[in-house]
């Protein structure tokens, strides 16, 4: 009796209360991301918060936009063919991991072979990962001891900034430390204008970049912010990680977790200046055993981008990404594990075809002083004055010596140059993130 009294009771809470007809949601298509052949729809980081639930609706689909053509085919034609490029290898190895990305690279970076490949050459915006290519072209030219007084230009960089103060003196070495741990535009711009303006530092980072056999690369500024035409690739970004590395200088700053960075002022002795934390913007190395480097960027408008390196066992490699989802220090991360794992048996797909590109551990000569009117104006040096005729000595307190984990920078003070530039202006303005080293709050 019981038995038919529960049927009953069963059919009239379903009469009285029907089921929820859901709208159907979208088959997931992981397979999609494994190399897109369009640009990849990334996610903002404001995008990728779940939305209220009364306001939550299926999304149309965003309308795919082409790739752009591959802009070369160095290291090997496999290379600029479109999609996912892996070889099958004997004993075989498990195939690279699906990565939300429009592209991407990994390679052996002592060997310089290229394991796997996704739209390597198809040239994208870089964002901040570009100012590796700042550090390889700059890095002679804008020694740790020369002495920069901030401009208003630069305290107004657009995006993440260290917090240059207009009128306040640094060091050559406090500006390489906030352009790369923090990513800094403010310090981008500021060793622009030692390399004698914007035009003549893209110009610098333009031939190192075909130096080092970039050859899909095109730089309109030092910091990696969208600029009309600016673009790299994930085999380039490569190709750059591998000779960023081999520079100690820059190798050893990309690995260096924090700096005691100066505040506001004009003295250049530590105990005579207050001074505030910046923190190495790239989790991987926090996050990733074996970790070396290098760089991460976002902008609105090119995604997420990154340059990951990692060292284990005497093995070595470089997992590139480009316009990619937010957190791609994990995407680098996924594809240095699977290299980890089938590195030793993967099968190449092509090569990092760059120059040998030595290790400069040697002081800049006076060539390599900026010439800049700025600088010429500040100097006393002249278009007829010889190289470094006015050029000072620098002083004991004209080093400032890196601070943190990793933070031994081979650098050689003595003969450097000492070069003091004018402020062009004079008000204090200070970027919204500048003590806490830059937040990335738009750009990186």
């Amino acid at each position: 009796m019981v038995g038919p009294l529960l049927t009953v009771a069963a059919a009239l809470v379903v009469a009285a209360f029907p089921p929820v007809t859901l709208p159907p949601s979208p088959p997931p298509s992981p397979a999609a991301y494994a190399c897109p052949t369009d640009l990849f729809p990334f996610a903002t980081a404001a995008a990728s918060r779940p939305a209220p639930r009364a306001s939550r609706a299926i999304a149309p689909a965003p309308t795919p936009t082409p790739l752009p053509s591959p802009a070369s085919q160095v290291g090997g034609a496999v290379l600029a063919r479109p999609g996912l490029q892996f070889s099958v290898s004997t004993p075989p190895v498990p195939a690279p991991p699906l990565v939300r990305a429009t592209a991407w690279v990994v390679a052996d970076l002592r060997s310089g072979a290229v394991l796997a490949a996704c739209n390597a050459h198809v040239p994208l915006a870089p964002a901040s990962t570009l100012k590796l290519l700042t550090a390889l072209a700059l890095i002679d030219v804008v020694p740790p001891t020369l002495v920069y007084a901030a401009t208003a230009a630069d305290a107004a960089a657009d995006g993440t900034r260290a917090g240059l103060v207009a009128g306040s003196r640094y060091t050559g070495a406090d500006l390489w430390h906030g352009l790369l741990l923090s990513s800094a535009n403010d310090c981008a711009f500021a060793l622009a204008e030692l390399a004698g303006g914007q035009q003549q530092a893209a110009d610098l980072l333009q031939a190192k970049a075909r130096e080092v056999g970039a050859a899909d690369t095109v730089v309109r500024n030092t910091s990696g912010l969208d600029a009309p035409g600016q673009v790299s690739s994930a085999y380039d970004l490569a190709l750059i990680a591998r000779a960023a590395l081999a520079d100690r200088r820059i190798a050893a700053l990309a690995r260096t977790r924090s700096y005691d960075f100066p505040s506001a002022g004009t003295a250049l002795r530590r105990a005579d200046r207050d001074h505030y934390q910046i923190q190495n913007h790239n989790r991987l190395l926090f996050n990733y055993p074996g970790a070396t480097g290098l760089k991460n960027g976002w902008t609105s408008a090119a995604g997420g981008s990154f340059v990951g390196t990692a060292t284990r066992g005497g093995r070595a490699y470089v997992a590139t990404v480009l316009r990619a989802d937010t957190n791609t220090w994990r995407a680098s991360a996924a594809l240095l594990d699977w290299a980890f794992i089938a590195g030793a048996y993967a099968r190449p797909v092509g090569d990092l075809a760059a120059p040998a590109v030595a290790a400069s551990t040697s002081a800049p000569t006076s060539a390599s002083a900026p010439t800049s009117a700025s600088a010429r104006a500040s100097t006393g040096l002249t278009s007829s004055s010889p190289p470094g005729a006015t050029l000072a000595a620098p002083g004991r307190d004209g080093h400032s010596e890196p601070v943190g984990a990793g933070s031994a920078w081979p650098w050689a003070a003595g003969g450097a140059a000492v070069i003091t530039l004018a402020a062009t202006g004079l008000g204090l303005l200070r970027g919204r993130n500048g003590r806490r080293g830059g937040s990335g709050r738009r750009r990186s």
